[in-house]
């Protein structure tokens, strides 16, 4: 359940609100508590009950889904209300309205008006209405809520008489009019003055850099056409805040949120220092970063636990008596530290808090996943067109979206979690007998891989498996706190049963070893049709990179559309091209089957480029591996080395930047690493980067498929799964270097295979100095001249 802050169908010029009156009852309102209830019930099985006792009561003579709709004003706002009654009994002029709701057990409460009183209020809508259309006074009208107990296997049914018409009621509706009339008004007079300071809105900077104004006016262009733009501009451009202040002087008049989808916290930093500029320079504007619900937990824990959390009981109480969401929205821009801060002072939890927030801000910043991810976009905005078509994203280093789409598109069951389930003594037997044929299951696949002598291999996609998806309904409706893995197992089992009742090509049912655990998974080859779903619902949607081209590699990647629905922009490089210095060692061969054998090499060669020129390099590696491999080779020289290790915390990544912009060292990174894209270095003794080989994405048989996927589709399915990947990684690491145009840097890229097609087809322009790119000599003269 979630509360519909977020307000569609008001027209403010006419100050109308059209509305359903399920919409109308939850508007604005606030959740009692976040703790579930003790038998959440199964959504199928509920309107299967309520629509058994509708045909039933059809038989007695009552009328069903009775269409009628209310119109009035409450403090200047127009209100028109539509809705359809559940039972209708017309009799010896006498009108009786039955509305009926499921509940799990017999009731536990004696007059819905003291604790039932949104189904009360729906109930006076209808009667109202009806009263309104028929002209007929309220005497004759009898209304009644009928509650449908579920535990039992035919629904017992308890009946309550409502007096809908008497004091109690009819003041509770019109005080939840008047709360929404007071918020649309409080809206409108905050979006009046909002508009007004757009006319002395400036750019947050002094001056523009080259291309920034033609960012502006063509995501401008975008947001009022209502199109898809994909934008690629060179790192040090200042695409974010180009693109931001483009977007705000579209979005903030028409009354739209604006989506910012980063994936790094680096990124979001950006963001937050250029939306506090803008906000810092007039301009009236609400922004809030959405975070992970284990990084603001306030008990510190991965999976949320409502039954076991005080920050979850009496949450709608705390809320109000604390005034926190109005303490936290005048704080213009809402971090996750000012979040938790205040969450925590009031009391209730920062997550719930941040997701309704959310729809009161005008610009959101967040995850990818928050859109795009089935299991956890934002339903406040995505669910339903009517408000997603108030959306318009920005989706910032987007080259990256496609591999980001193929996982939320790929369930997968561990075995691990089917062990720890049943390892715990306390697993009961009926969910014992449905994770049992799941064990055996991975024990029969897991011996074929051991006959196939492989760690990967694809089964057959009509291949039974276990999936009894009634069964885990059933179970998982019934639990309160389920364990992690459950909840994981209980999700997969339902995309499982998704794709194989709806099976194509795009998926390949896999069976793989990672480590000690296996994996099954349906791998999703081809996600873009999910995201083109998205795109087209949203009212607009920017895509920017420094690394978006081929365009139409990434438009058909992204699920854009085809032009003229789709514009492009390509940003020529912002900086003198003469400060930076590009070359190609093809002395070394970085290919895997050679590393062994060129890898003293390789360590010669970084050492007299370090020596030559002393400073800050950043050597970029395909992989791990190669790092480990070289390393032995550089140890025991007197290098200052700095060596990347996989699954650095977030303190070690922050100490590791931090030792970076402090000294003179030799780097040893990973390509499409975490420091190889979205951070700013701030160091003078920075010199260049040494890009080992092309990056090429590793062999396995997910990429064979994905390449199989291209060949399907006419496309060079090498191009597109490893030679395009691997050289946006070498672009993006080479972006580390400039950021304005008083640095001198170099670019050397070691490995014969840059001499070649396609990957020399792919750098990027300004690399070339008159249409190519100089050979690196043997004597390193051309580093410590271009220094000079």
């Amino acid at each position: 359940m979630y509360t519909k802050h977020m307000i569609t169908g008001y027209d403010p010029l006419s100050r109308t609100l059209t509305t359903g009156i399920g919409n109308l009852i939850d508007l604005i309102r606030l959740p009692d508590t976040l703790v579930p209830p003790e038998y959440p019930l199964n959504v199928h099985k509920r309107q299967r009950s309520h629509i058994k006792f509708q045909k039933m009561m059809e038989k007695e003579g009552w009328k069903k889904e009775i269409p009628v709709e209310l119109k009035l004003m409450t403090h200047g706002i127009n209100f028109h209300i539509r809705g359809r009654l559940d039972l209708l009994l017309e009799s010896d002029g006498i009108l009786s309205l039955l509305e009926v709701k499921t509940i799990p057990f017999q009731p536990d409460f004696e007059d819905p008006v003291d604790s039932r009183i949104r189904h009360v209020l729906q109930l006076y809508f209808y009667a109202k209405a009806l009263a309104c259309e028929r002209h007929v006074s309220p005497e004759s009208i009898q209304t009644g809520l009928v509650y449908l107990a579920m535990n039992t296997k035919t629904p017992e049914r308890y009946d309550f008489p409502v007096d809908v018409f008497g004091i109690q009621v009819e003041e509770a509706w019109l005080r939840h009019l008047e709360s929404i009339a007071d918020y649309l008004n409080g809206e409108d007079s905050r979006k009046r003055k909002q508009v007004s300071s757009l006319a002395n809105f400036s750019f947050p900077y002094s001056s523009f850099r080259a291309g920034q104004q033609d960012i502006i006016d063509d995501v401008r262009s975008a947001i009022i056409d209502q199109a898809c733009l994909m934008l690629q501009a060179p790192t040090g451009t200042g695409k974010t805040a180009a693109v931001l202040f483009g977007a705000l002087q579209e979005i903030l008049p028409q009354r739209l949120t604006l989506f910012f989808l980063t994936a790094k916290n680096t990124h979001k930093q950006i963001v937050d220092e250029t939306l506090r500029l803008i906000i810092s320079g007039g301009l009236s504007l609400r922004a809030i970063f959405i975070t992970a619900r284990e990084k603001v937990c306030l008990r510190g824990r991965s999976s949320c636990l409502p039954d076991d959390c005080p920050f979850a009981s009496d949450f709608g109480k705390k809320v109000r008596e604390s005034g926190v969401i109005e303490n936290l929205l005048n704080q213009k821009v809402i971090d996750p530290n000012i979040l938790v801060e205040m969450s925590k002072s009031a009391g209730v939890c920062p997550f719930e808090l941040q997701l309704i927030i959310s729809t009161r801000c005008d610009a959101v910043v967040c995850d990818y996943n928050y859109v795009f991810d089935p299991h956890v976009y934002l339903k406040r905005f995505f669910l339903e067109r009517s408000t997603s078509c108030t959306c318009s994203l920005l989706i910032d280093e987007s080259a990256n979206l496609p591999s980001r789409a193929r996982d939320y598109y790929s369930p997968e069951i561990r075995l691990s979690w089917v062990e720890q389930l049943l390892a715990d003594h306390k697993c009961p037997e009926y969910r014992r007998k449905l994770l049992k044929p799941w064990k055996e299951k991975f024990r029969e696949l897991n011996n074929l891989l051991i006959q196939n002598n492989s760690q990967e291999y694809e089964l057959p996609p009509e291949t039974e498996l276990s999936l009894h998806v009634e069964q885990w309904m059933n179970l998982f409706i019934e639990l309160k706190d389920a364990p992690e893995e459950l909840r994981l197992m209980f999700r997969a089992i339902l995309d499982f049963s998704k794709i194989s009742d709806s099976y194509d090509n795009r998926f390949h049912l896999l069976f793989r070893a990672e480590g000690n655990d296996r994996v099954l998974q349906w791998f999703c080859t081809d996600p873009s049709e999910f995201l083109s779903e998205r795109l087209r619902a949203c009212h607009s949607s920017i895509a920017f990179s420094a690394t978006l081209t081929p365009f139409d590699h990434f438009r058909d990647l992204l699920g854009f559309p085809n032009e003229p629905e789709t514009r492009y922009r390509s940003i020529s490089y912002p900086f003198p091209e003469e400060n930076l210095g590009v070359w190609i060692d093809s002395s070394i061969d970085t290919r895997y089957k050679s590393r062994t054998l060129s890898v003293t090499l390789l360590a010669e060669k970084l050492k007299n480029i370090h020596s030559n020129v002393p400073g800050t390099w950043l050597v970029f590696f395909p992989s791990y591996a190669y790092i480990n491999l070289i390393r032995r080779f550089l140890d025991e020289s007197s290098l200052p080395l700095l060596i990347q290790t996989p699954g650095m915390t977030g303190e070690e990544r922050t100490s590791f930047i931090s030792q970076i912009e402090s000294g003179s060292h030799l780097v040893l990174t990973v390509s499409g690493g975490i420091f190889a894209e979205g951070i700013d270095l701030r160091s003078d003794t920075l010199r260049g980067a040494v890009i080992i080989g092309p990056s090429l994405p590793g062999m396995n048989l997910r990429l064979k498929l994905l390449s199989e996927s291209f060949s399907v589709r006419n496309r060079d399915g090498f191009l597109h799964t490893w030679a395009i990947p691997g050289m946006v990684r070498v672009i993006q690491a080479a972006g580390r270097l400039i950021r304005n145009e008083k640095q001198r840097r170099m670019v050397i890229l070691i490995g014969k295979r840059f001499t070649r097609y396609p990957y020399i087809g792919l750098l990027p322009e300004h690399w070339f100095s008159n249409g190519s790119i100089q050979l690196l000599s043997n004597g390193l003269d051309d580093l410590v001249n271009f220094m000079k």
